[in-house]
């Protein structure tokens, strides 16, 4: 690998790892944060949806721009946003400020869902859905990363907020590196094309509405079994300590199972990763439901996460083979799905919750994954990799 190849891809997965640690910041340290400012839990916990907002609501123009000013301008402004964001939170304690702050570290991970695949499908154009499995995993890595500094901290009687701090030091060392990153705005469709093995739709409609349902709906699993497992798990009589390490066994889960993928992505096809995934995860979790035991619940979601984690990396895949001559843009498509979902998840799953008690998120989450299985089958049917004469 050439050393500009290597600088790319250390870009591209240091931005997976920083968008991961970054999009947890305010679920790691939220009881701390209530307490730094003095108010409400409920006010507080929108400061996750303002990051949200922000990444929905500019993704698809980072799209945009990545090809009209090149994929390094809009990856330093990425960062740099994100980088606002750790600094100005514990810096400036102000509720309103935070929300700001928030708001534009959700536009700068737009960077991570329509860079980063463009950067890797320049330097891994023989294996490019097991390079993005991989930038999965550095981003599952980034999620243990926070809440593990905040429990660190806080053991050792420092500051919680310091923990913003320590992962300050990645922007700083992305914003020294990119400089010597070097790759061409005005060449960048063509290596695009050049890096990323076509997927061909008979019907390009159908193919991106599939597309869209699918990532939706899994981001609505991957949403509820994030906000319930652990609340799901006490209301069984298991303790909140076993509780929240059922949760981590779902996160392990899906680091190694990334990590897997991207050898077997070399071999399978993502169109058949994507169905059978959903298939085995379907069935992990409606096992460990049928049984009802604290063991099966937590082999359950370890075997879920490891089919699930990958996923996002496979659906992305599949939209940036398909508008392969746009990838930011076909990048772009899938972070809005997804973030919609992000930001309706926790709105119908509450009031589900609250009508229903927690029990319902599972079965919600399958509800979810059946979607997920009937939008892979449409993929599946109608997309090829030969391209019609």
């Amino acid at each position: 690998m050439r050393k500009n190849d290597k600088l790319l891809a250390f870009l591209a997965y240091a931005m997976y790892f920083l968008t991961g640690a970054a999009c947890i910041v305010v679920g790691s340290s939220l009881p701390h944060l209530v307490k730094m400012y003095g108010m409400e839990l409920n006010q507080v916990v929108l400061l996750g949806s303002a990051y949200a907002l922000g990444r929905v609501l500019t993704v698809y123009i980072t799209g945009r721009l990545v090809e009209k000013l090149g994929p390094m301008k809009v990856l330093s402004g990425g960062v740099a946003l994100i980088g606002m964001f750790l600094l100005g939170i514990p810096t400036i304690v102000n509720y309103y400020a935070g929300l700001v702050f928030a708001f534009l570290g959700g536009v700068g991970m737009g960077a991570q869902d329509t860079v980063c695949p463009v950067l890797l499908s320049a330097v891994y154009k023989e294996n490019y859905a097991g390079s993005l499995s991989a930038g999965q995993a550095l981003f599952g890595l980034g999620n243990f990363t926070m809440p593990f500094l905040v429990g660190v901290l806080l053991s050792g009687s420092l500051p919680f907020y310091y923990s913003y701090y320590i992962l300050l030091l990645v922007p700083v060392i992305m914003l020294v590196c990119i400089p010597f990153a070097k790759m061409e705005a005005k060449d960048q469709r063509e290596e695009e094309a050049e890096g990323v093995k076509p997927l061909y739709a008979k019907n390009q409609m159908l193919v991106y509405g599939a597309l869209i349902l699918v990532c939706a709906s899994y981001s609505a699993v991957v949403n509820s079994i994030g906000l319930y497992t652990s609340s799901f798990a006490e209301s069984l009589g298991i303790s909140a300590s076993t509780s929240a390490f059922m949760l981590t066994t779902y996160n392990v889960g899906c680091v190694v199972g990334s990590v897997a993928f991207v050898a077997i992505l070399k071999k399978v096809k993502v169109q058949k990763v994507l169905l059978i995934n959903c298939l085995c995860a379907l069935t992990a979790i409606g096992v460990a439901l049928i049984m009802n035991m604290v063991a099966v619940y937590f082999t359950g979601l370890f075997v879920a996460g490891f089919f699930l984690g990958v996923l996002f990396s496979v659906i992305v895949t599949i939209a940036t083979r398909i508008g392969y001559q746009h990838i930011s843009i076909a990048g772009s498509l899938v972070a809005t799905a997804g973030g919609a979902s992000d930001i309706l998840t926790p709105v119908v799953t509450g009031f589900l919750v609250g009508k229903l008690g927690v029990g319902i998120a599972f079965p919600y989450a399958m509800l979810m994954t059946v979607i997920s299985i009937v939008g892979a089958v449409v993929l599946q049917m109608n997309t090829t990799e030969k391209e019609k004469v």
